[in-house]
């Protein structure tokens, strides 16, 4: 009988025994984890999405995220109306007010600022263009130029940088692209006079001599450049999933910013680096020197600039790509935001 053979705390039964109910506590966690499918674009500052991933920082708030890449911003608030993706870190578009002005999609949190010295999004020349005259911001009216797509963020900027140097938009000749990997290479084959992307992007072509750097999107015209998404079904019925996810982006997030930014909020390597840019380099694609060549700013509290998202909004509709002006007060959930101050207390993007 058992009685006979009592079962010590070293015998195989008992380790037999441990390792079982261990494993039905860990198939009970795993049944019980929240299951996300979240969605992001190829480019360096959307680390923190990926880096939370790596440090399990999801499955320390007991989610289970799948992780769907994008190549360009534009489909991701359709991908989140869709249903096909739940969470997302996305761009400024035009699609993406029009779904939010019609109930379907929330803003929940900043994400990338475009802000002096970080390198997001860039305008570039290519070797064609360099040659016609377009070497400077002032040049750019009356050339061609290849981005994603008219009412994408990177179009968002473009309109930017014209609105300083007085250039007429009407005078540019747009070829859209519809993804990043095309405008990179629209650029390499001298297709168009300039180019406007992510920095990401353009990287191997500047060093390969391809391109030739004309400024940084950030350095010139600050702006909140990309947020983080959900349904708003998901915004107003499951707002715990939500303080979840976000308390799992925010840790990322910090990791991100503690690594490339100093104390005084400048664009400097920091001892965590090296271990951030190679889970960047698994991701991306890029060699760990490229990518830490063009590092965006993330806010590490996911703060979003309100103000320059109903500057976005109103602009978006006086160029008559959405109908109306949106209502952001109901497009940003309230409830989960946190608002951006600048860095370090230097105010709005704009």
């Amino acid at each position: 009988s058992l009685a006979d053979n009592p079962v010590t705390k070293d015998s195989p039964l008992d380790r037999l025994s441990l390792c079982l109910a261990a494993c039905v506590l860990m198939m009970s966690s795993a049944a019980q984890a929240a299951k996300l499918r979240v969605g992001y674009p190829t480019a360096a500052p959307v680390a923190p999405i990926f880096i939370a991933q790596e440090k399990g920082y999801y499955a320390a708030e007991g989610l289970d995220v799948e992780l769907v890449p994008f190549d360009a911003a534009g489909p991701i608030p359709v991908a989140i109306t869709s249903g096909s993706v739940d969470i997302a870190l996305a761009g400024s578009t035009a699609s993406f007010f029009s779904l939010a002005s019609q109930g379907a999609v929330k803003i929940i949190a900043g994400a990338v600022h475009e802000v002096p010295g970080f390198h997001a999004e860039a305008i570039v020349a290519t070797n064609k263009g360099y040659a016609a005259g377009v070497t400077s911001l002032k040049d750019l009216g009356g050339h061609s130029l290849a981005t994603t797509t008219i009412g994408s963020s990177l179009y968002y900027a473009l309109g930017l940088v014209a609105e300083k140097y007085k250039i007429d938009m009407k005078s540019l000749r747009i070829v859209q692209t519809q993804v990043n990997a095309n405008t990179v290479s629209a650029v390499a084959g001298d297709q168009v006079d300039f180019a406007v992307g992510t920095f990401t992007g353009f990287t191997p072509l500047i060093h390969e001599g391809k391109a030739k750097l004309l400024a940084y999107v950030g350095d010139e015209v600050p702006w909140q450049i990309a947020y983080l998404l959900t349904s708003a079904k998901i915004a107003d019925t499951q707002p715990e999933m939500v303080e979840h996810w976000l308390t799992a982006y925010r840790h990322a997030a910090k990791d991100y910013h503690d690594a490339f930014t100093n104390a005084a909020g400048a664009r400097e390597d920091q001892p965590t680096a090296p271990a951030i840019l190679a889970i960047m380099e698994k991701y991306l694609k890029q060699s760990a020197a490229r990518l830490d060549a063009n590092i965006g700013y993330v806010d590490p509290d996911g703060r979003l600039d309100v103000p320059d998202v109903h500057h976005q909004a109103a602009w978006f509709a006086a160029q008559g790509l959405v109908k109306g002006t949106p209502d952001t007060d109901k497009i940003i959930a309230a409830r989960y935001i946190r608002p951006w101050t600048g860095v370090h207390g230097t105010g709005s993007s704009r």
